[in-house]
C-alpha cells in the first residue's frame, strides 16, 4: 500500500506545479498583452496622418536702402518760454484765454500801476516848469540880464525831468507783459487779483511753427553728419506720418564719457503736429544706397535663443496619408496634398523699417517664409500655403 505521508506531499507538489505553471501563463499573458498594446500604440502614431497646417508665404525681397542713422530725439519749439514778469505787482487785468493763439507784443497780464501814474504826473508837472524856467532863463541871457550858469541849470534841469518821466515810463511799460514772440499759450497759472513775483511764471508760450529734435548719434556716424542732411522724424503719436526735415547744427565737442555728439533737427511744423516735449525716433538720410534682403516683421519668430523664421520647403514624395488641420478650413473629405515642409531657420537681423526688416544671414533671395499661422508650426511640419490672408481664428 501507497504510504500516506508520500501520496500527501506527491499531492502537494501537483498544487504547486499547477500554480506555478497557472502564475507563468497569467504573468506571460499579461507582459505579451503589454508589449502587443504598446506595438500597436507604436504602430498606429508611425503611421497616424501628419496634419496641414494652412498658412501664407512670400518670398525673401531684395530691396535698395538708403544708408541712414537712427536716434531717439527730444523735440522742442524753436521759441519757448514761460511768460513772465520783470517787476513784482498785483494783476489787474488778465488779457488771454488758455490755448489762444497770440501774436508778438501782443499784451497778456497788466499789473497795478496805479503809484507809477502818480509819479508820472508828478514828473511831467515838474518838466513843465523847468522847461519854463529854462526858457526864462535863455530871455534874460539873451537882455544881458542873467548869467550863462543859470541858463545852464534850467537846461539840466530840463534834461533830469525829461529822463524821470522817461523812467517812470519804462517801469509803467514793464507792468504791461507782452507776448515776446508769436505762437500758443499754454494754460494760465496766475489768478486775478493775485500778487506776482519778478521772475513767476504766468503762462508758457510756445512757437509751433518750427520744431527742432535734439538728438545724439555715435562718434562713428560723425562722418555722415553734415549741416543740411535730411532726416525723417517718426512718432507714437502720429504712427502713420513720416515728418521730414534737415540737419541745423552739429555740436564740435564729442562727450568723451559717452563717444556721443550732440545734433540738432528742424522739422517744419505748419500744422502744430509735433509738440514740444515730444519722444521720437529720427534717421539721418544718406544718398548712399545699399542692396539688402528684407521679410515682413510678421514672418519672424522672436525668442530668447534667437531669430527665426519658417522657410518652405520642397514636401516629401510619400506623403499621402496626409489630412488637413484640425483649424484650417479645408474639408476633410477632400485630402489635398502638401504644398511644401516647414524648417525653421535661425536668422540675424537688421535695421527695420515700416513693417520690414533686414535679414543679415540665414536666408537667400529664393527663400519663401511663412507670414501667418507659424504659431501652430514646429520643425517638419507640412503646410498648405493658402492665397489669401487667413482669419485671426486660423492664424492661431
Amino acid at each position: 500500500m501507497t504510504n500516506p505521508d508520500l501520496r500527501g506531499n506527491l499531492m502537494s507538489f501537483k498544487r504547486m506545479a499547477i500554480m506555478v505553471v497557472g502564475a507563468t501563463v497569467l504573468f506571460g499573458g499579461v507582459i505579451g498583452f503589454t508589449q502587443f498594446k504598446q506595438k500597436m500604440i507604436e504602430d498606429y502614431f508611425a503611421h497616424m496622418p501628419r496634419p496641414l497646417v494652412t498658412v501664407t508665404a512670400e518670398t525673401a525681397t531684395q530691396e535698395h536702402w538708403s544708408v541712414s542713422v537712427p536716434a531717439v530725439a527730444t523735440l522742442r519749439a524753436v521759441n519757448g518760454v514761460d511768460v513772465s514778469p520783470s517787476v513784482a505787482g498785483q494783476i489787474t487785468a488778465l488779457r488771454f484765454q488758455s490755448g489762444q493763439m497770440v501774436r508778438q507784443g501782443e499784451p497778456l497780464v497788466q499789473l497795478d500801476i496805479d503809484e507809477e501814474q502818480s509819479l508820472l504826473a508828478s514828473a511831467r508837472a515838474s518838466a513843465s516848469l523847468a522847461r519854463i524856467t529854462a526858457a526864462r532863463a535863455s530871455s534874460l541871457v539873451r537882455t544881458s540880464a542873467g548869467t550863462r550858469a543859470s541858463l545852464d541849470d534850467a537846461e539840466a534841469q530840463v534834461r533830469i525831468t525829461e529822463a524821470k518821466i522817461n523812467e517812470i515810463e519804462a517801469q509803467i511799460a514793464k507792468k504791461t507783459i507782452r507776448a515776446p514772440f508769436s505762437g500758443q499759450l499754454g494754460v494760465r497759472l496766475v489768478d486775478l487779483g493775485e500778487y506776482v513775483a519778478a521772475g513767476q511764471a504766468l503762462v508758457n508760450l510756445q512757437d509751433l511753427s518750427v520744431i527742432l529734435a535734439d538728438f545724439s548719434v555715435s562718434q562713428r556716424d560723425l562722418s555722415l553728419l553734415q549741416p543740411g542732411a535730411p532726416l525723417t522724424l517718426t512718432s507714437d503719436a502720429w504712427p502713420d506720418r513720416t515728418f521730414e526735415g534737415s540737419v541745423t547744427a552739429v555740436a564740435p565737442q564729442i562727450n568723451a564719457k559717452t563717444g556721443m555728439v550732440s545734433v540738432e533737427g528742424r522739422f517744419p511744423n505748419p500744422d502744430g503736429t509735433l509738440r514740444p516735449g515730444m519722444l521720437a525716433r529720427v534717421k539721418v538720410m544718406q544718398p548712399v544706397q545699399e542692396n539688402v534682403l528684407t521679410v515682413p516683421v510678421s514672418a519672424v519668430t522672436y525668442a530668447l535663443s534667437g531669430d527665426a523664421v519658417f522657410v518652405l520647403r520642397p514636401a516629401p514624395a510619400a506623403d499621402a496619408d496626409t489630412k488637413p488641420d484640425a483649424k484650417s478650413d479645408t474639408p476633410k473629405a477632400d485630402t489635398p496634398k502638401p504644398d511644401a515642409q516647414a524648417e525653421r531657420v535661425r536668422i540675424t537681423l537688421g535695421e527695420r523699417r515700416g513693417d520690414r526688416v533686414v535679414v543679415k544671414e540665414g536666408l537667400s533671395d529664393t527663400d519663401r517664409v511663412v507670414t501667418s499661422g507659424q504659431m501652430k508650426l514646429e520643425n517638419g511640419s507640412l503646410v498648405l500655403v493658402s492665397p489669401h490672408p487667413l482669419s485671426a481664428a486660423q492664424a492661431r
